[in-house]
């Protein structure tokens, strides 16, 4: 194995230890996302993905104003733009297709807005373009974390091949389901009742969709259909249900859950949806969440040990945040550990580095908690809404409820939430 540019791999009888500033657990999004913003500000890191390839997790992702403003630091934007549709808005609709309520995107305020459904797979590999060769290691399952015994401002990580890491910062974008998170004390995710499926439908030929975020709500069941580019299309079923049996079926039966669960709903084009997605595009999930209502700089920091994106706070997919989130998570850290380890302030403190990197991680989580916070609850309290299992909660859900929430002053205010910059690499800028 090849050394790494800011460590060293030393030989411990069969096994392997690699002695790393920065490790990041977790392939993902965010993960690559994070090492790729530390590259840019001349902080080296290691990404530890427990899978033999990038997995994108699913088909699409949506990108809103302050997704793409991310991809815009990478030089990312325009290639995206090129490709995949901007919708120019969103419409609601009850199960027999009676609008429920409309909104053009060009009337919100803050505009100009995006909302593209990008390809998963597409935009993971774009991300791993911007880390340097050998960041990324594969087949690199941690399935231990222990506190250094000889040092107490280094962490350990075991894998499963037998190999250590000793890391001087650890930060788990390792997802719901996080080893790091679950170091830390963190409640798992819970169950928010629901389940969902997930497509993309292709249309070799083109289709006659609305380029519009439709949404079709009955009374425990809800589908979403947007547009991805001229011939593919995302979709989704939701629907009341805490049961985990579902995990053993196959993707065909899968198929005809869905349509037997949406065979009430008046939604053109839906089933030939369905039927034009292929086996290896189809998702199904339990949605889970964690509300972090308390503030969590003092849960999700452990000297030099944190965690981002869905392991510091695992979200609802009904604001399409989720992604965006962990991307500003990860260029927002990246700049409070830049300031805490490369900025002229830094170089000349007579603090500690462990203790400027502790800071920073608190820093960090002191910043982010309102905001994901907000957006975590609200995305849960949107899906909450969405059930009606009564003709008066329908009524109420359809004629108050929805029309309220769609109006030009509130609909986009998530997504016009600025990161900001991240600062120059003062070491390239000299050369």
């Amino acid at each position: 194995m090849a050394l790494s540019e800011n460590g060293h791999i030393a030989e411990t009888g069969n096994k392997m230890h690699h002695e790393e500033r920065i490790v990041i657990v977790g392939g993902g999004f965010g993960g690559l996302c994070f090492a790729a913003a530390l590259h840019k500000v001349g902080l080296k890191a290691v990404v530890l993905e427990q899978s033999d390839k990038l997995r994108p997790e699913g088909t699409t992702m949506t990108l809103w104003n302050n997704g793409m403003r991310i991809l815009e630091l990478f030089g990312l934007a325009d290639q995206f733009r090129s490709m995949y549709l901007n919708a120019p808005g969103v419409e609601y609709l009850n199960q027999y297709g009676r609008r429920l309520a409309i909104l053009d995107h060009s009337h919100c305020e803050g505009g100009p807005h995006e909302m593209r459904c990008v390809e998963r797979k597409v935009l993971l590999e774009a991300i791993a373009g911007q880390v340097p060769q050998g960041t990324i290691r594969l087949n690199s399952r941690v399935t231990n974390i222990k506190k250094s015994e000889t040092s107490p401002n280094v962490t350990n990580l075991e894998l499963q091949d037998g190999s250590t890491y000793s890391a001087k910062v650890v930060v788990g974008f390792d997802g719901v389901n996080s080893i790091v998170a679950s170091w830390l004390g963190l409640e798992k995710p819970k169950s928010t009742g629901q389940l969902e499926v997930r497509g993309m439908a292709e249309f070799h030929n083109g289709y006659n969709f609305p380029k519009l975020f439709r949404i079709f709500i009955g009374r425990t069941v809800r589908i979403g259909i947007l547009p991805i580019n001229a011939t593919k299309v995302y979709w989704f079923v939701v629907w009341t249900d805490s049961s985990e049996g579902w995990r053993n079926i196959t993707p065909e039966e899968i198929k005809q859950e869905v349509l037997q669960l949406t065979k009430d709903f008046q939604v053109p084009h839906f089933t030939s949806c369905v039927n034009n997605t292929s086996m290896e595009t189809l998702i199904k999930n339990t949605l889970r969440h964690r509300i972090n209502m308390k503030p969590t700089w003092e849960t999700q920091v452990a000297n030099n040990v944190t965690v981002c994106g869905d392991a510091s706070h695992p979200t609802t997919p009904n604001l399409g945040q989720g992604g965006s989130m962990a991307f500003e998570d990860a260029i927002i850290l990246a700049r409070k550990l830049h300031q805490a380890l490369k900025s002229k302030e830094s170089q000349i403190s007579k603090v500690s580095e462990s203790e400027r990197i502790h800071q920073a991680l608190l820093d960090f989580h002191r910043e982010r908690h309102g905001r994901t916070y907000a957006l975590t609850h609200k995305a849960y309290m949107i899906g909450l809404s969405a059930i009606a299992d009564t003709a008066i909660k329908c009524f109420i859900r359809d004629w108050f409820s929805i029309p309220r929430s769609v109006r030009t002053g509130n609909y986009m205010e998530p997504a016009l939430f600025d990161v900001g910059n991240l600062p120059i690499n003062e070491e390239e800028s000299h050369n």
